[in-house]
């Protein structure tokens, strides 16, 4: 049991000005329905996207400015996460302009991870609430979107 007043609300710490396209490299084996499952997650929460592109070349690993990047860990990736992702954040706006999200095929497929991933690219921190969508641990997440809807 979580009391929501210790927990206080979820905190995003920056946000997209524009509508980010989703680039999946093939590597990832990440399919096509896959990502726009993720991606439905958080429309239904306001957020829109603009499009997903599939990359097949060797060189995918590096999001492009207006992208959240799809692609495999680099070296020292830690084996104890199901996936990580990384935010750019512009010094002068504060704004995020691209994120790069690092996922195992084997995990992509996993129930809720990819759209934790999302989460992350979309500026959303980790939130202990149990059944949360970004909960830091996967076995103590759910669904539950409560305090991130865009505002």
């Amino acid at each position: 049991y979580y009391d929501m007043k210790a927990l206080g609300q979820p905190m995003q710490k920056a946000e997209w000005l524009i509508k980010p396209t989703v680039r999946v490299c093939a590597s990832t084996q990440v399919s096509y329905m896959r990502v726009e499952r993720a991606m439905r997650y958080w429309e239904k929460n306001g957020y829109h996207f603009d499009g997903i592109i599939p990359d097949t070349s060797p060189a995918c690993m590096n999001p492009r400015f207006g992208e959240i990047i799809i692609t495999l860990p680099e070296s020292g990736f830690s084996d104890t996460h199901l996936a990580s992702t990384r935010l750019y954040v512009s010094n002068k706006t504060g704004e995020i302009v691209k994120a790069k999200i690092h996922i195992l095929p084997k995990y992509a497929r996993k129930e809720r991870v990819l759209e934790h991933e999302f989460g992350h690219a979309l500026g959303w921190e980790h939130y202990s609430e149990r059944y949360h969508i970004m909960h830091p641990l996967w076995a103590h997440g759910g669904y539950t979107s409560t305090g991130v809807r865009k505002r």
